[in-house]
């Protein structure tokens, strides 16, 4: 699990085959495909960049089953096709 704390690296996982791991605590700890709309690059801004990773975190991993082991990761609603 590679933990995503620039701008350059959302850009470049964003682009390769994998899956999100967003933990914040409003919505709990969801993985997402790199396809998901709900991977976004405002919210990163907003989640890590700006609140310094306090009103959020985001993790990247190409491996679906460590995604799936990740603790208390739940599946995005939005995204659950493309898995």
């Amino acid at each position: 699990m590679i933990p995503i704390t620039s701008l350059e690296d959302f850009k470049t996982y964003k682009g390769t085959q994998g899956y999100f791991i967003i933990a914040d605590d409003v919505n709990g700890r969801k993985m997402h495909s790199n396809r998901c709309t709900a991977v976004d690059i405002t919210h990163f801004r907003t989640k890590v960049l700006e609140k310094e990773g306090q009103h959020g975190r985001y993790f990247f991993t190409e491996d679906f089953f460590e995604a799936r082991e990740y603790p208390k990761v739940k599946k995005c609603e939005l995204c659950r096709k493309f898995m």
